[in-house]
Parts: structure tokens; sequence; C-alpha cells
């Protein structure tokens, strides 16, 4: 499963230093993440076989929290 980062929807310009601030962020929150594509644009989520309603749930409000900062503070 991916989830492709661009800087705007109209012209789908890769945003690479996004997606690897969310994954560093998210590894910060200890959820793992990575990136990948040709532009390295593209999260990447490879959960466990024993992932759950409750370990999706965690996953979607960190990421959440972590999408709402500004990767270039």
């Amino acid at each position: 499963l991916g989830i492709e980062l661009v800087l705007n929807q109209s012209t789908r310009e890769p945003a690479p230093l996004h997606a690897d601030y969310l994954v560093e962020r998210m590894k910060s929150r200890r959820i793992l993440l990575s990136t990948e594509g040709p532009c390295q644009n593209v999260l990447k989520f490879k959960p466990p076989m024993v992932f759950n309603l409750s370990d999706a749930q965690k996953l979607l409000d960190h990421l959440n929290i972590v999408l709402q900062e500004s990767p270039m503070q």
C-alpha cells in the first residue's frame, strides 16, 4: 500500500522532501514507513501480519498529526 505525495495536484510535481520528513517523524513515533518510486515521493506501508484495526487507527492518528506539520520549519 502506498500514498504518492505531490506538491501540486494539477502538475503532480513530486514531494520527496515531504515524504522523507514524514518517514522520519513517523519513525520518531515508533511507526515505520519507507519511501519508494522513481522520485522517492511515495510513502510505502508494509504492516506486519498481526496488524489490526487498533493498529490502523493508531497509524492514522499519528499520520494525521504529522501531516499537519511543516517539513520546512
